[in-house]
């Protein structure tokens, strides 16, 4: 918990919400619940930007959180791993879409190569976590739709929820072989 975090109910580590729950239990069933069914309505397309990252928070976290789609202003830590810092948020994400950009958004690749690449731009996504909460979520949903428009459609419910957390642990790091693995993993018609 950080110390004075604005994003928290007063005294607590829940989150503040639109819904006036008081119990970090109970806010994250309903909060996934909520979520699911805003992916079941579809996620905003858009070019794979901070602006992209931006809109599919707010459309995933609208029913839930004020503050969705909105860019952290704490500093944020996890597993004594700090993310990017806030002030360089919009330059990581700024990379990220040129590197995209100059690849082709990753069109072309045959599925390993795909992997390979997408795991290292995932991984950086994953550093530059710019929401307060709910970034691994948004995550996924902005790699689903990279891999669709390059030719390589995912299968979200193969990737490891702890497998994910370790690749992104080790990207963090600069090893972005497990993120591609958890990525090659996913990729429809692979068994």
């Amino acid at each position: 918990m950080i110390e004075d975090d604005p994003y928290l109910i007063p005294g607590s580590s829940v989150f503040g919400n639109k819904l006036g729950l008081t119990d970090a239990d109970a806010l994250e069933q309903i909060e996934r619940r909520l979520v699911v069914q805003r992916i079941r309505e579809g996620i905003p397309s858009g070019r794979f930007d901070l602006a992209h990252r931006r809109a599919i928070h707010r459309h995933l976290f609208q029913d839930v959180y004020a503050w969705a789609g909105e860019i952290r202003t704490v500093e944020i830590a996890k597993g004594g791993r700090q993310f990017q810092f806030r002030q360089f948020i919009e330059t990581g994400m700024a990379d990220v879409h040129r590197r995209l950009e100059h690849a082709g958004f990753l069109r072309g690749l045959h599925s390993a190569a795909f992997a390979e690449a997408a795991g290292r731009i995932m991984g950086d996504v994953n550093y530059v976590h710019p929401f307060r909460e709910g970034n691994g979520r948004a995550q996924l949903q902005y790699l689903e739709q990279l891999a669709a428009q390059a030719g390589h459609p995912l299968n979200l419910t193969r990737i490891d929820p702890q497998g994910w957390i370790g690749a992104s642990r080790a990207s963090h790091d600069g090893d972005y072989a497990f993120m591609a693995a958890e990525i090659g993993r996913a990729l429809e018609g692979r068994s």
